[in-house]
């Protein structure tokens, strides 16, 4: 169970009136608003007031990404995922992809780094990892990462048979040190404990590619594989090995190498209830949250439930009760609660919670898959959120109300498209691999809508390594291939882009400009601008002039749809000797900016001036 949030358009298709089209900008902190005073002066929110009337401005900008990242987000480069499921007969998690997650360390003063990646003359992926150093102990362990290899251990039952086997090949460098190459399989009789090991063959390190296998009967209760250098301490160590895919399987013989992730799938979900609330006549039942005497304004206005926290008091907010829900009850101990929403964040800032109660006016009554009551929400989108009924630490064995409240500040917000649902199945499936981590920096907070092998969803993460795909409609199982291609649901909507990328990876034009390609090709309809990458004052000359050319060839290459911010901020300069120095230097006036790169209010006013002015002059 898991939080999965997406920053959709907030309006419903079905709400989208027939005026001005949305406007979708995607960035990085820029775009986010990194050194605004507030949200509302951030670029978006201020551009939203600039047309008459104002439009919508959906913000898409998450700090610190890449111009690849943010492609992925948009649809344009292709963001390619694998999903658990299926048969995972080899218990390597990562023989496909390994290469992408590794990352350089050291063991017994020995460095371990992935140098080089490719496929074989049979399309199988390999890594290639140098291990070089001198050597502190008599070993060293570069398992850890190979395959995703794990080091805790798999629970087993005694006198069942386990399989390993791998193939590897020396590529570079010598044997001198090195006392062999073993393939281990341990066994333990605790998580992440060693007793023995009980199979270990060794790889021939001739420079030709060498294949082993070896089968043990476990006698323990955990077992775990892994690959192990032997080294005389001391040594000095210089070797580079190319790692093909193995096999770690519950077996008494060796079968077909099944490559992880493998095909997956997206399970059934048929929840026992389900129900939608769009509030175009009134609240539908959802009320106001009353504590201390005090009812919290809640009002069905233009088909959305406003609710106006008026004091940042305690617990301010709306519920439903779900005994008034026809054929009204509680949800039982355990089951799983689906909650689907659009929120809107009117006004203020500050967290409001979600989650069930015991009743209405009480305390929580769900958990969360980290143990928390309820899940915390800061910022206007589209959600989809989950949960177990029950909560013991409240005294609440099963739910009787679904709530959305906030603590401690001001802030306004609607809600449309609620739907509230539960039964014994989850609409969650893990998520094995994407080729573009297109959630870093979401911090666990940001979620991307989209569909998955024709299945409507969010992908969401937790900030962390842990992904998941939560299915938004109920329907039957769909299988996965490996490497199935999500689709962004921005993809599918007409709307005006603003595309602001390509800062956080400048070093590589090549790639910025090819993946502003792929997001321009990518736009329905077409209709998308390019905003010019902002040099940095941390910036040494080369960075500068690499920006500069990045900048140069985007005007060629878009000339009507270049956006020259640069040159707005820059006509912006005060007469100051520090603005006047930093135009002279090719870098943004300093009045103008909150640090070194990003900009302060007067500076996004001028940016977001820029992109109206432009979006105006294309007839958009």
């Amino acid at each position: 169970m898991f939080l999965g949030i997406g920053l959709s358009t907030v309006q419903s298709h079905a709400r989208q009136g027939s005026g001005p089209r949305q406007i979708i900008a995607y960035g990085d902190s820029l775009t986010e608003g990194a050194g605004a005073s507030s949200r509302d002066q951030t670029f978006p929110d201020i551009a939203a007031g600039l047309f008459d009337p104002p439009r919508t401005i959906v913000n898409r900008g998450i700090g610190g990404q890449t111009s690849t990242e943010i492609g992925a987000r948009q649809g344009g480069v292709p963001l390619l995922l694998a999903v658990a499921g299926g048969d995972p007969r080899n218990l390597y998690p990562h023989t496909r992809d390994w290469m992408d997650l590794f990352e350089t360390g050291s063991v017994n003063g020995l460095t371990h780094e992935c140098i080089h990646k490719g496929t074989d003359e049979n399309g199988l992926p390999y890594g290639d990892v140098r291990i070089s150093g001198t050597a502190t102990a008599g070993f060293t362990d570069i398992g850890r990462q190979i395959y995703g290899a794990i080091a805790a251990n798999y629970a087993t039952e005694p006198g069942s048979p386990w399989t390993i086997s791998s193939e590897i090949r020396m590529v570079a460098g010598s044997t001198s040190g090195i006392s062999g190459l073993r393939l281990l399989l341990i066994e333990a009789d605790e998580l992440g404990g060693y007793v023995a090991e009980i199979a270990a063959p060794a790889f021939a390190l001739d420079g030709m590619r060498s294949g082993v296998s070896a089968t043990a009967t476990a006698t323990r209760g955990f077992v775990r594989s892994t690959h192990l250098l032997d080294a005389v301490s001391g040594s000095a160590i210089d070797i580079t090995l190319r790692i093909f895919p193995g096999q770690f399987e519950e077996s008494a013989v060796a079968t077909t190498l099944q490559p992880t992730p493998a095909d997956g799938e997206i399970p059934a979900y048929r929840p026992e209830f389900s129900r939608l609330y769009r509030f175009d006549q009134d609240s539908e039942g959802w009320s106001p949250r009353i504590q201390d005497g005090h009812a919290t304004p809640v009002v069905a206005r233009d088909g959305r439930l406003v609710v106006d926290n008026d004091d940042g008091g305690v617990l301010r907010g709306c519920e439903l009760a779900i005994a008034e829900i026809p054929g009204g009850q509680t949800i039982p101990a355990g089951k799983i609660v689906h909650i689907a929403f659009d929120i809107d964040i009117i006004e203020g800032s500050g967290q409001i919670h979600v989650g069930g109660l015991g009743a209405p006016g009480g305390s929580w009554a769900t958990t969360t898959s980290g143990g928390d009551p309820s899940w915390a929400i800061s910022a206007s989108g589209h959600y989809e959120l989950v949960f177990s009924a029950g909560n013991l630490a409240s005294a609440n064995p099963s739910c009787g109300a679904m709530a959305f409240l906030s603590s401690g500040s001001l802030v306004r917000w609607s809600l449309d498209n609620i739907v509230v649902e539960w039964g014994e199945e989850s609409p969650q499936v893990d998520v094995l691999y994407r080729s573009v981590d297109a959630l870093r920096g979401a911090n666990g907070t940001i979620g991307l809508p989209g569909a998955l092998a024709g299945v409507d969803g969010v992908l969401t993460t937790d900030g962390n390594t842990r992904h998941l795909f939560t299915r938004s409609h109920a329907g039957d199982a769909v299988a996965v291939e490996y490497a199935t291609r999500f689709l962004p649901g921005d993809a599918t909507l007409g709307q005006v882009q603003w595309l602001w990328a390509g800062r956080n990876n400048a070093a590589k034009p090549e790639t910025v400009l090819s993946d502003i390609a792929a997001m321009a090709a990518h736009v329905p309809g077409g209709r998308y601008l390019i905003g010019a990458i902002l040099p940095s004052a941390a910036d040494d000359l080369a960075t500068r002039q690499t920006i500069a050319g990045l900048n140069a060839t985007l005007a060629t290459l878009y000339p009507e749809r270049f956006v020259d911010l640069s040159a707005a901020l820059a006509a912006a300069a005060n007469q100051t000797s520090g603005d006047q120095q930093d135009v002279a230097a090719g870098i943004i006036p300093r009045s103008l900016r909150s640090d070194a790169l990003h900009l302060n209010d007067r500076g996004y006013a001028i940016a977001a001036s820029a992109w109206v002015s432009a979006t105006t002059a294309m007839g958009w």
